[in-house]
């Protein structure tokens, strides 16, 4: 079966259908959810809280760098090692018998050494900036202690 469409006669009738068949449509287009304003709403404070937010965390970052400028401490020269043989209480160590391996545990790599056929002498003296007048000496017969003269502390 074939359906047919009524087809209004003049332009008047024409208008009104089509008012009536349009006014639905405009009127649900004017009409405003009240759920899309409070989200608008919401959305709004929320962007207007970040921005806030993100100002205030600017202004601290640039207050942390501050503080962290002022409070960074300045390097202060390390003092230079004292050798182990400027020590009255490794000459304390030092006893007769030991080896040359053991004297040079204790006091450290001697400044100088002056060796014969089986006798070996290390010698202790301060670098040549220093003004320091301590010295001393260990002496090793067949690489065993057989004097040492410590610094006069």
């Amino acid at each position: 079966m074939q359906e047919k469409w009524i087809m209004p006669r003049n332009i008047s009738t024409c208008i009104v259908w089509s008012l009536y068949l349009t006014l639905p449509l405009t009127a649900m287009a004017q009409a405003r959810d009240p759920q899309i304003d409070e989200l608008k709403k919401e959305t709004a404070q929320l962007k207007t809280v970040v921005a806030d937010q993100e100002h205030r965390i600017a202004e601290l970052e640039k207050t942390v760098r501050a503080l962290q400028a002022i409070a960074t401490p300045v390097p202060t020269p390390l003092p230079a090692p004292v050798a182990a043989w400027r020590s009255a209480s490794n000459w304390n160590q030092v006893k007769l018998g030991m080896s040359e391996a053991q004297v040079v545990q204790i006091l450290g790599p001697p400044t100088r050494v002056e060796a014969s056929i089986d006798v070996r002498t290390l010698i202790y003296l301060p670098d040549s900036h220093s003004t320091s007048t301590l010295s001393g000496k260990v002496t090793l017969t067949d690489d065993r202690i057989t004097a040492a003269v410590p610094p006069a502390f």
